[in-house]
This record gives C-alpha cells, sequence and structure tokens, in this order.
C-alpha cells in the first residue's frame, strides 16, 4: 500500500479568508491605563517624537509614539527659516508624505461641515506596527485626554466616526475617518462637523487605521489656541520657539497619561485552508516504523498483528506532488486504527 494519498477535490477548501479582530496591546490587552516615556530617549529622538511603553521597564515592548509636526518649523530648533531642517518641520513634512494626496501640502480638518480647516500643525499618536500588524479596527478604539490631573481636570473621550458612515472618504490607498468625541459604550456624542463649525478651526482630527495613525487637531484641543471646543482644553498650550525645542509632543503625552485610558482592537486577514484526511477501514492498519518489526527477516514483533494488524496514528504530513513533505499536524493523542474503525482528521492551515 503507498504512503501517499491524493486528495478528491471534495476533501479540500483552500484560501479561505476570514476577518480576526482581537487585543491590539501587548500580551493580548486591550486596554491601557498606564503610560511612561524614556529618559534616554530625550537626549536623541527624544525632539521628534517619544516612545510609550506600559510599564516603567524601558526594556517592555513599545505600545505607540507621539509626535507633534509644524508646517513651518514652528516650536522647534531652526524654527521657520527657510532651507533649516528642524524636528516639527521633518515631522510635520514625514506624516504629510505618508497620508495625504500627492500636491496636497496640509491637512484638512473640516470634519465634512462645508468648510475648510487647514492646519499648519498637528499632533499624531502613532502605533507600533507590531501592536497593529495589519491595521486597527474602525469603530473599536477609545482615547482620553485630560488636562492636569484628578477630579478637576477637563478629561474629553475620543473615537472615529466608522460607526455613523459606511462611505469613508479613501485616501491614497487607505481609509480616512473623522476622529469625534463619543465612547465605544454609548456612541458619538459630538459629530466631526458641529466641531469644526463651533470651534471655527476644524475637528478633532484623523484617523487612519490601515497606517495606525491618528491625527488630532492642536487649534481644538490645546490651551491657548484660537478657538477650542466650548472653551474647554484638554492639552497645554502649544510651544511656538523658532531657536529651542519646545517638546510639544511631551504636552500630548501628558494629556494622554492624564487620562489613563486608551482601549483599542487590531483587524487582520486571515486565510486558511482545510485537508480533510480520510482514514477507510482497509487502509493504514500497518506500520513502516521499525519498531513494528524484527529479526533479519523483518517479522512482526506482534503475532497477533498479522490476522488483526493494529496501527496507532499520531502524525498526519502533507506532500506535493514530487512527494516533498510541506506541512507536518499531530494529533492530540495517538489514534488506534485496525480493521474495524474508520477516521476523518481535519486538518487547518492558518497563514
Amino acid at each position: 500500500m503507498s504512503a501517499f494519498k491524493e486528495f478528491e477535490a471534495e476533501d479540500k477548501l483552500e484560501n479561505i479568508a476570514s476577518v480576526i479582530a482581537e487585543a491590539m496591546w501587548s500580551d493580548s490587552t486591550g486596554t491601557l491605563t498606564t503610560f511612561f516615556t524614556g529618559s534616554v530617549q530625550d537626549s536623541n529622538t527624544g525632539k521628534y517624537y517619544n516612545d510609550v511603553h506600559s510599564s516603567s521597564d524601558q526594556t517592555t515592548d513599545v505600545q505607540f509614539a507621539v509626535t507633534y509636526g509644524h508646517n513651518l518649523g514652528s516650536g522647534s530648533e531652526s524654527g521657520t527659516t527657510i532651507g533649516k531642517t528642524n524636528p516639527t518641520k521633518a515631522v510635520y513634512a514625514q506624516l504629510r508624505q505618508v497620508l495625504l494626496p500627492a500636491q496636497t501640502t496640509r491637512f484638512n480638518f473640516h470634519g465634512d461641515s462645508g468648510t475648510d480647516y487647514y492646519s499648519d500643525d498637528i499632533f499624531a499618536v502613532v502605533i507600533n506596527r507590531a501592536r497593529y500588524r495589519e491595521k486597527m479596527d474602525p469603530g473599536n478604539w477609545e482615547l482620553h485626554l485630560q488636562s492636569g490631573s484628578g477630579v478637576d481636570g477637563n478629561t474629553i473621550s475620543l473615537i472615529d466616526s466608522s460607526g455613523a458612515t459606511s462611505n469613508p472618504t479613501i485616501g491614497e490607498s487607505k481609509r480616512e475617518f473623522w476622529v469625534v468625541s463619543g465612547s465605544l459604550a454609548n456612541g458619538i456624542y459630538t459629530t466631526a462637523s458641529s466641531t469644526a463649525t463651533t470651534t471655527n478651526s476644524g475637528s478633532y482630527g484623523l484617523f487612519y487605521p490601515e497606517t495606525g495613525i491618528i491625527l488630532l487637531n492642536p487649534h481644538t484641543l490645546a490651551s491657548g489656541s484660537a478657538t477650542v471646543f466650548d472653551n474647554t482644553a484638554y492639552i497645554e498650550p502649544v510651544g511656538t520657539s523658532v531657536a529651542s525645542n519646545d517638546l510639544n509632543h511631551r504636552k500630548l503625552f501628558n494629556s494622554i497619561k492624564s487620562g489613563s485610558f486608551f482601549q483599542a482592537r487590531r483587524e487582520e486577514v486571515r486565510r486558511s485552508s482545510f485537508y480533510f484526511c480520510r482514514v477507510p477501514f482497509d487502509e493504514y492498519n500497518h506500520s513502516q516504523n521499525p519498531s513494528y518489526v524484527t529479526g533479519d527477516n523483518a517479522e512482526l514483533v506482534n503475532s497477533f498483528f498479522v490476522t488483526e494488524p493494529t496501527t496507532y496514528i499520531t502524525t498526519v504530513g502533507l506532500y506535493n506532488d514530487n512527494n516533498e513533505l510541506l506541512a507536518v499536524a499531530k494529533l492530540s493523542q495517538p489514534f488506534k486504527k485496525d480493521q474495524t474503525t474508520e477516521a476523518l482528521i481535519k486538518v487547518k492551515l492558518e497563514f
């Protein structure tokens, strides 16, 4: 009897796609309530961004980063000097290149209000790629910002608008949703368009699930801005120095830390193939395992197997047309096989 057996067409279900949503943070954590940055980073890349950990142990995984960008370079060394490279200008340029269509120079927080609200500066929460993998799950993240600490601080809960529309704006190979006030439990409190109209400065921000980036509008969230929604601010005033680094992204971090809540899930499309290995009663009752025989004549160890052959199935191997082993599946426990038993073993490959 051949050791190989070809699958019939009805015994294969290949390349089946399924959408999986799961907790995004390290160790399958769904919600972060503690936030820490490293002091070592301040002396090098800290003027561009800060990595955020869920523990004071800086050897743990980075969960996300916070950064601030300004189109003209305000708030950092070299200021708005033409031809000079500086941190906030570099950050704005990089995010603009990644997120905006070609020839678009500034982010627009119009919030479907019908009026453009172009902004020269932005805050950004950039999720670590290892956390969101393929993409963040729209409609399944909630971030709290709080000015100050304790009960006296102003707190806002931010989500995206994906639950309110089935037609998000499509950017360069990416979806774009508005950041609005609300909660996962109760939905949207204030829409993007109403925020933009009321503040006269634009909506709260933009969300790009495929790149794991949440952009926030300083003019509607930071104190000292021209207009904030309902005269309430959640982030410290944005610095506008032209000769030194104001580290405005640290102000966003302080607001997130005081808010003490960042819930998020990721979404992946996983493909699976199923193979149904049929073992009839009259097949695979003998074994080529060396322990099955003894002596120079390869006599059966157990003479009972001459009339009542018996084997124990422990492993299934999947081979290609050249008899090359591609995958191995192990049974949870050996399956006793003889001429009176049959088996149907389902093997699932996930990739």
